[in-house]
């Protein structure tokens, strides 16, 4: 039996007991009486949520396979993958149960029993294999060419109703890390109305603007504790900031720093509560290598003791808002190399390394000069990430102070600013990437790293750490493969083809009465069944 809260008004005063009322009463308790008996009662949550975030659909189809989509339903907790990352960043089983690795390219996958889409219909071996075969099949109006290059399946076949068989083109030890891309979450393609496996069900979609799911309450793991839920799209920070200040808005994501701050210093009084996490999202900048002063490893080193980390945190991101970082990789991940040191703030071995770059201060006018030519480096960025301006404005600053002059530029996307370094006419470029969606190693390191990859905008080239990173993504001894990847971190830790500046931590502002919300370090889970309010 299934009872839905309702909320009822007692009589007001001077109300007289009438035998309709009398009645109404006795039939009450004997539905609540039925009800304790036959103790299997579902009880659906009655709140609703707002939560803002910066990002969002920008069409009504919420398609996971198609550009950005799979993020978004997966943040609203409409669709899930086979397998997923816990809080730790460690890999567990969604959808499938387990799997088994039968072989380099074989890999058995068993499915949950009794799981179940929006539209009613069951999830089964057929449906999972339905799903991925669009995805990099060529032909079909679900293909994602990042996504058939990230798994390379070369066929898909089924054992059981619940079990299937992946086999893949190339050996590849962190496969079903790749399953767990929100690009590859299960939907039921029988009909045309959008029907995933989570905990809450698309009601309705207004691009740009907001995303409104309900409750699923067949979800397999457990009733969602909310019955609604309403995403906005909300670009700027200072509109997410006065939205949820004035009470239209629950939970905030990526909220201003130094309004957190603000509010973290207002105490109980304010009723909110503010929580940051670091996430798997670096700060860093692309160096180009291959050719033009940085091809200096020396001068890429003086960068590094050049830049004051410490100040970047304390004045862009009020101390909270990053994790000053030596790997690639964040500490909370587990592929991380946590031996790694960090670049601390050395303004006199930055003198000393342009020293012997030859690049010195020849007619005493405050910039040094290199090759006969005043040391000028050009620096861009892109607007879209609010932390990303100020931080290189500050850069430009601290690259002064030991004689190096800069030239900054900031456009509407990243894309111009790879295409500008893969020509040679940027020296430094700020980016702030998620480096381990997955949450595995190889997918950025072989995209950035390996000579002629498709991210490689600086011209390196190593063939050293070529072979080592296939080495390591065709390692499936655990150990073995995670030395490879530290040996490969300490490389470019080394190297410096990136300066690492920080891993961008989440900040997220919200509402006491909110209960059950965590920041995940992958950034591809908001909306889960846990999540309440009071």
């Amino acid at each position: 039996m299934t009872v839905l809260h309702e909320k009822f008004s007692p009589a007001g005063p001077g109300a007289s007991a009438r035998p309709g009322r009398a009645v109404f009463c006795l039939i009450l308790c004997l539905i609540l009486c039925l009800i304790f008996c036959l103790g299997t009662t579902t009880v659906f949550a009655a709140e609703s949520l707002t939560v803002a975030k910066p990002f969002g659909p920008s069409d009504t189809n919420l398609d996971p396979a198609k550009g950005s989509n799979g993020w978004y339903a997966s943040e609203a907790g409409i669709t899930e993958t086979l397998f997923a990352l816990d809080f730790d960043m460690k890999l567990i089983p969604c959808l499938a149960r387990g799997f088994d690795n039968l072989s380099p390219v074989s890999w058995e996958i068993r499915l949950r029993d009794n799981v179940f889409f929006h539209n009613g219909l069951p999830m089964t071996a057929q449906a999972v294999k339905t799903c991925l075969e669009r995805l990099i099949d060529e032909k079909s109006d679900g293909f994602n060419k990042r996504i058939q290059g990230l798994l390379d399946i070369k066929a898909i076949t089924i054992k059981d109703a619940r079990t299937l068989t992946i086999e893949t083109r190339h050996p590849n030890a962190g496969f079903i890390y790749n399953l767990t891309s929100p690009e590859t979450g299960i939907i039921d393609l029988s009909t045309d109305t959008l029907a995933g496996t989570g905990p809450f069900q698309l009601k309705a979609v207004v691009p740009n603007e907001k995303t409104v799911v309900t409750a699923f309450h067949k979800y397999w793991n457990g009733a969602p504790k909310l019955a609604q839920a309403e995403l906005y799209v909300i670009k700027s920070p200072v509109s997410r900031m006065l939205a949820f200040e004035s009470g239209k808005i629950d939970i905030a994501t990526n909220f201003p720093e130094l309004d957190a701050l603000r509010l973290m210093k207002q105490g109980n009084g304010a009723k909110v509560e503010i929580i940051h996490q670091p996430t798997a999202r670096l700060c860093f900048f692309f160096v180009r290598v291959k050719d033009g002063p940085l091809a200096d490893s020396n001068l890429r080193n003086a960068l590094n003791y050049a830049i004051d980390r410490n100040q970047i945190l304390a004045s862009v991101l009020g101390g909270i808002g990053a994790e000053i970082g030596a790997s690639v990789f964040p500490k909370v991940m587990p592929w991380c190399n946590t031996a790694l040191s960090t670049y601390t703030y050395a303004p006199e071995k930055a003198a000393a390394l342009l020293d012997a770059a030859d690049a010195k201060d020849l007619d005493g006018d405050g910039i040094r000069e290199k090759d006969g030519k005043p040391l000028h480096l050009k620096m861009w960025t892109y607007e879209t990430r609010a932390a990303l301006k100020p931080t290189l404005e500050l850069i430009k600053s601290q690259l002064l102070k030991v004689g190096i002059d800069t030239g900054i530029r900031v456009t509407k996307k990243g894309s111009p600013i790879n295409q500008a370094m893969q020509q040679g006419r940027v020296h430094l470029n700020l980016q702030m990437w998620n480096t381990a969606p997955q949450g595995d190693p190889d997918a950025f390191l072989s995209d950035v790293f390996m000579t002629h990859a498709r991210s490689n905008f600086m011209g390196y080239a190593n063939p050293k750490l070529d072979q080592l990173l296939q080495a390591a993504k065709t390692c499936f001894d655990p150990k073995e493969r995670a030395r490879l990847y530290n040996r490969a971190q300490q490389i470019i830790h080394d190297e410096n083809p990136v300066i690492v500046l920080f891993h961008k931590s989440m900040v997220t502002a919200m509402s006491n009465r909110v209960t059950g919300y965590r920041i995940h370090p992958a950034e591809k889970y908001l909306l889960t069944q846990s999540i309440g309010k009071e």
